[in-house]
């Protein structure tokens, strides 16, 4: 195992003992290997070894974890630093993107203070496998599909990921022939959470129909990185030749746009979105490729799509920008119809006083809302179809509401509310993908939560003005 950790190493210049990597070493029998390797690299090749250690305060054993490490470190005689993310810290939902956040803001923090050249983190193979079905699974892009990159740019330096090539079991030998002490994380074994299914799960019944599944699934990733480098070239060309980029802003006329086959359309649409979101925390998902396609078909006049991530794809008849919403929002004064495209947290911007603000519910919010609060929608996940259009009332349009057994037309609602005719044409209407509409904003809306107590996501829309 020695012999092919240290070809990985060479192929990224990393044996060089004037060099400083940063370990992070959680206590697990993965970063516990790792560190052991990199020990193990003769002392005149061996570049200088700092160890970053995250207490999550997650479980009871992170104190105990934090000290092993710690005496591990001061073993070897290597630096130590530790970061404590407080319980008090803890989001109520989402933890584990917000650990994930934790970890890389810490060890770039710490990159910083040593200036080390490189980070080192304990990903295998068997992550790797994980990684890759639970992006399929979620309907990720090609690019994302390819899973964790073995090396990559991070902050001044690069991060690698040299066990990427060995599997669990391999890293599990390694670590008994050479008597290694490790803690295993119990939380690992319970299905709370969506990497513990496919790993505890999915991947076992899958393995049993194919005892080679780690190495198909390695192949396809290498297989879809090879035709994604063939087709960059074509596409990178028609890009260029179609767009035009300003502060942040992918501008293109439609005409020159269709004038591609639907294909390419989609390829240069998964570009511009790239481009978009390099940077952003929060990234696109794959059904927006086609929806925006049948969007600009579709579409007539003004319009706009209301992205994940602050992003707004906006049609000016012919021309099209995709840019950060606050960039649209001061050029246009319209009041076209918007776009929710999913159910991603996120501001959607109105007017130049008004916004629509998704996220999930929160027992803060549970605790403070008024049940008769006509400012916001509370729906769990499976109630409402997405995309949403939020517009302004158009003739015919009716609706179902709490409280009526039946539908009742928008102009009718106006005038048992006696509401004044200019404040009719301005009130906003939320209708999902399927025609129906949902909420009547300050006015009327449906019950979309089930009638038991559930563990379903509930999310909530709420009106700022």
């Amino acid at each position: 195992m020695y012999t092919q950790f240290e070809q990985v190493l060479e192929q990224y210049n990393l044996l060089k003992n004037r060099k400083k990597i940063i370990i992070a070493v959680s206590g697990g029998v993965d970063s516990i290997v790792l560190l052991h390797l990199m020990q193990s690299i003769p002392i005149d090749k061996r570049p200088k070894i700092i160890v970053a250690h995250i207490n999550h305060e997650l479980r009871s054993e992170s104190k105990h974890e934090e000290t092993m490490v710690r005496e591990l470190a001061q073993q070897y005689g290597l630096s130590f630093y530790n970061h404590r993310w407080a319980k008090s810290e803890h989001p109520p939902s989402g933890i584990e993107e917000a650990a994930r956040h934790v970890r890389y803001t810490f060890l770039k923090e710490v990159m910083i203070e040593t200036t080390a050249d490189s980070v080192m983190t304990a990903h295998h193979q068997d992550d790797q496998v994980e990684t890759i079905l639970m992006k399929i699974t979620r309907g990720s892009t090609l690019e994302q599909i390819t899973g964790i990159k073995e090396a990559q740019r991070f902050s001044h330096g690069q991060l690698v990921r040299p066990l990427l090539s060995f599997t669990k079991e391999e890293i599990y030998q390694y670590a008994k022939t050479n008597g290694l002490v490790y803690m295993e994380d119990q939380s690992n074994q319970t299905l709370d959470y969506t990497r513990n299914r496919f790993r505890n799960t999915i991947i076992p019944l899958l393995k049993e129909e194919n005892q080679q599944f780690n190495t198909q699934i390695n192949q396809f990733k290498m297989d879809l990185e090879d035709l994604l480098a063939i087709a960059s070239t074509p596409i990178h060309q028609n890009f260029n030749e179609l767009v035009s980029t300003q502060q942040g802003q992918i501008a293109f006329h439609q005409e020159a746009f269709e004038a591609f086959d639907e294909p390419m359309q989609r390829a240069l649409l998964h570009k511009m979105l790239d481009t978009i979101y390099e940077g952003n925390e929060q990234t696109y998902k794959t059904n927006y490729i086609v929806l925006i396609q049948n969007w600009l078909r579709d579409a007539e006049g003004h319009s706009q799509l209301q992205l994940t991530g602050d992003v707004t794809v906006e049609k000016s008849y012919h021309d099209i920008a995709i840019c950060q919403s606050t960039a649209t929002t001061k050029r246009s004064k319209d009041p076209s119809p918007h776009i929710l495209l999913d159910e991603a947290s996120q501001i959607l911007p109105l007017s130049e006083s008004e916004s629509l603000e998704l996220r999930k519910v929160t027992q803060e919010d549970l605790a403070t809302l008024a049940p008769d609060d006509p400012s916001y929608l509370l729906f769990e996940a499976d109630q409402l179809a997405f995309p949403l259009t939020i517009r302004h009332r158009l003739p015919g349009d009716r609706m179902r509401y709490q409280g009526l057994a039946g539908t009742k037309k928008i102009k009718d609602i106006f005038i048992d509310e006696k509401t004044p005719l200019e404040e009719r044409d301005k009130a906003w209407i939320v209708e999902d993908s399927t025609g129906k509409i949902v909420w009547l904003i300050l006015y009327r809306k449906m019950y979309l939560l089930s009638q038991q107590e559930t563990d379903k996501l509930t999310y909530i829309l709420k009106y700022n003005h």
